[in-house]
């Protein structure tokens, strides 16, 4: 005869208690452990995702445009030390016909980063008399006469003319045009939009000083609205436009953390409710004696 252990029978429900909260003892520590754990890496991993990524992403841009602007030369080097430079690529030690065949990348590693630096800086020249070109009033014919054969292209108008707008806001030469920033009533008088002076005119009727206020849209300001508003209605800001176009280009993300919603230092008296009573100016109560 098997004799039963009182300990073990299922039927005793201060035992079967007594091993649930036992089991729960032990398990809780553990997940608490565990997710302490997780929000720890996870928070680290971010933290260092945050530091590494600007970084990386800042390397592949300049590296992006140090070989877009050594390209746009090599070329040039390539070609000279083919026709001319025997004697020069020989003095670093490699044979004339070995770089006819190969090119520059049979010189030492010194010299293929001496000439992509100065290939660098022959674009840079480059640009440099592009832009000379173009600022005479023959360069702007032959730029107008370029722009003219584009714009009859279908595709092509669209990506030079988008490709230019953003150059041009990057580059700062929109933002020459952009006196100061403000906040304008857009699209409703209880709402301020970001905007950009670019002109003042007058009312022909009261005389009343207007503005003329571009206001961008986000997260490409090379897209908005030209708005006349009145200047009493124009809440003037001292950012600077730099700052402005960081703020629109981001959507808010690297805004201020304050902005004046007032055009005047002192605001005008919140509107009293109907049921708020009158105040009573007529001097105190006198006492009832």
């Amino acid at each position: 005869m098997a004799i039963l252990d009182p300990r073990s029978d299922s039927s005793n429900p201060d035992a079967t208690a007594a091993d649930t909260t036992g089991d729960s003892a032990r398990v809780e520590p553990t997940s608490r452990l565990w997710s302490t754990l997780q929000a720890l890496l996870r928070a680290r991993v971010t933290a260092g995702l945050v530091f590494v990524l600007p970084l990386w992403i800042t390397y592949l841009l300049l590296r992006f445009i140090f070989e877009l602007m050594r390209d746009t030369s090599y070329w040039v080097v390539d070609w000279y030390l083919r026709g001319w430079g025997d004697k020069l690529v020989e003095s670093w030690g490699v044979a004339a016909e070995e770089f006819a065949a190969k090119g520059v990348t049979v010189l030492p590693p010194q010299v293929q980063w001496g000439v992509a630096i100065f290939s660098v800086l022959l674009t840079v020249f480059f640009l440099y008399c592009i832009g000379v070109l173009t600022a005479n009033i023959v360069g702007r014919r032959f730029v107008r006469l370029g722009e003219s054969i584009l714009e009859h292209v279908p595709f092509v108008k669209t990506i030079y003319k988008s490709s230019k707008q953003i150059l041009q806001t990057i580059a700062g030469e929109s933002g020459q045009n952009f006196q100061r920033v403000v906040l304008i009533p857009f699209p409703t008088k209880e709402v301020r939009s970001i905007g950009f002076v670019t002109g003042t005119s007058r009312d022909t009727t009261t005389g009343e000083e207007l503005y003329t206020v571009y206001l961008p849209t986000a997260p490409s300001p090379t897209g908005g609205f030209v708005i006349v508003v009145r200047k009493s209605d124009v809440i003037e800001l001292d950012w600077t436009v730099e700052n402005a176009l960081k703020t629109i280009i981001s959507g808010g993300v690297l805004g201020p953390n304050t902005i004046p919603l007032l055009s005047q230092p002192n605001a005008p008296p919140t509107p009293r409710r109907p049921s708020e009573p009158q105040a009573q100016t007529r001097g105190p109560t006198p006492s009832i004696k």
